[in-house]
């Protein structure tokens, strides 16, 4: 008979600490490539990018017109938002937002509640997309704000 009838057996414990382990690196590898790809805490150009909703109100016609309204979030400076237009039987290319029609001055601010509408000559946009876009001042990229497609 072996001693005292308590019996030792530590076969279980090895398993047990190795998943936790292998789980511990898993969750460690997940945040660190989450922080990588998402560019958590990074000061470059998302960190001063303007957060803004837009409208588009389209009115077929002769010619079309596109009213574009800044509904909520930050102002934004005028002369750093350009309209890409493409598609469109005339205006094609990039439109600097303070040239289109009824636009405020480049160094003024657009506000929610702002609208501003796109028209020109014998403009069809029946077939456009037409692409807000915001470009930072201090530098020469550029992000897409909203876009809108022909119905």
């Amino acid at each position: 008979m072996p001693g005292n009838g308590i019996q030792s057996d530590d076969s279980g414990v090895s398993p047990i600490v190795g998943v936790i382990l292998m789980v511990a690196i898993t969750v460690l590898l997940a945040a660190t490539a989450a922080t990588f790809f998402l560019d958590i805490g990074s000061e470059g150009l998302g960190g001063n990018t303007p957060q803004a909703a837009f409208t588009f109100e389209y009115e077929a016609g002769s010619p079309d017109s596109l009213t574009i309204e800044h509904r909520s979030g930050d102002p934004i400076r005028a002369g750093n938002l350009y309209v890409t237009v493409s598609g469109a039987s005339t205006a094609n290319g990039q439109h600097a937002f303070t040239s289109l029609g009824g636009a405020p001055a480049a160094g003024s601010e657009i506000t929610a509640g702002t609208q501003v509408t796109f028209s020109r000559g014998s403009l069809d946009l029946s077939d456009a997309t037409v692409t807000l876009n915001w470009q930072s001042p201090d530098s020469d990229r550029s992000i897409r704000l909203a876009g809108w497609e022909a119905p």
